[in-house]
């Protein structure tokens, strides 16, 4: 399955949930609106890399699957 590429406008505790779930349902690679990069590597996210605000940390957090 083929996923998005997505770019986030605004920090993701910003966004609304309906358009995180969207984004956590059909993205591959997230760039957070610091800088950072977020990536789906053999079903599972990774922070590539870390922008200004962390926000790609805040974004794994919330994609990870809970145990």
């Amino acid at each position: 399955m083929k996923r998005d590429w997505v770019n986030l406008p605004k920090p993701w505790a910003e966004l609304r949930p309906g358009l995180r779930d969207e984004i956590a349902a059909k993205a591959g690679d997230i760039h957070t609106y610091d800088g950072g990069h977020v990536r789906l590597v053999d079903g599972l996210w990774q922070v590539s890399s870390s922008g200004d605000a962390n926000d790609a940390d805040m974004v794994l957090n919330a994609l990870r699957k809970p145990n």
